[in-house]
């Protein structure tokens, strides 16, 4: 900004139009300290036409409910994700940049043997987002696979996917064995980049106590958010192409149970900085 009384005028004298424009080619993020540093830009920062510049096209439809401002709608589908595909998706948008995030449930998964009560059973489990998640009984051969279209998602974008699991206190099989994970495009000739990954370490998000079942008892354990990454891709403008995603233990010889799947989130990779002003709508 230039000082007072040079010939330059202040950016706070420009038209409100102009200034929205710039500040719309901005980020949330940056929107948000830019009211933390200047309250005369509020009026502007909360405008319906730089948040419309932030949201995705097809954001009003899969809202489920209507919202006084797009400001708002835009840290309600940040807060609280929405379910789509029956339920078996979850959509929501990423705080810090407004990428789609989309997270298939283990309902949304194909999961070998995911119908036999014998090797996975099915339910509600309290602070899930989704009706039923899934948990590994016993096996030897765990096979977990999905897909998705890349239409689903934001073009131009690094993505990861996480599986998004837990452990029951009686689980085993994992300690020791490691699980082959791969993300990539089913029309790439190079096909899946694949690794090894072990379960037992993946990162914890600490929740509130709850109940999970476990051979027809219930049992009392903390519930965590544990997840692993299983591989990045990028969205490219212009094309939809379909992803495919693994997790398989084949080749062991070990029993393996109690594992507790809820699913598989993707979610833009270059996205981590946090917005401390985010939750004010």
């Amino acid at each position: 900004m230039a000082a007072e009384g040079r010939d330059s005028p202040y950016f706070s004298t420009l038209p409100e139009g102009c200034i929205s424009s710039i500040v719309s080619l901005t980020s949330p993020a940056d929107v948000c300290r830019l009211m933390s540093v200047s309250p005369d830009f509020k009026s502007v920062c909360d405008s319906n036409v730089v948040w419309a510049s932030f949201l995705p096209l097809d954001c009003r439809q899969i809202a489920s409910r209507s919202f006084s401002s797009l400001k708002e709608l835009y840290f309600s589908l940040c807060n609280e994700p929405v379910l789509i595909s029956d339920g078996k998706m979850s959509f929501s948008l990423d705080r810090h940049s407004g990428k789609k995030c989309i997270m298939p449930s283990a309902r949304g998964l194909s999961i070998t043997w995911g119908d036999t009560p014998m090797y996975w059973s099915w339910y509600r489990m309290p602070n899930s987002r989704f009706a039923e998640i899934a948990e590994l009984t016993k096996v030897w051969w765990l096979e977990i696979k999905g897909t998705i279209s890349s239409c689903m998602l934001s073009l131009g974008t690094l993505y990861a996917a996480y599986l998004v699991f837990n452990f029951t206190e009686i689980f085993h099989g994992f300690d020791f064995e490691s699980i082959e994970v791969g993300v990539g495009f089913t029309s790439d000739e190079g096909g899946k980049c694949e690794r090894l990954v072990y379960l037992s370490t993946g990162n914890n998000t600490p929740g509130r106590q709850s109940r999970l079942r476990s051979r027809g008892m219930m049992i009392r354990h903390a519930i965590y958010r544990r997840e692993v990454e299983l591989g990045e891709f990028l969205t490219t403008d212009g094309e939809d192409r379909e992803v495919e995603i693994s997790v398989l233990e084949t080749k062991g010889q070990t029993w393996k149970a109690r594992l507790v799947v809820e699913g598989i989130e993707i979610r833009p990779k270059d996205g981590k900085e946090k917005c401390l002003y985010a939750g004010r709508v």
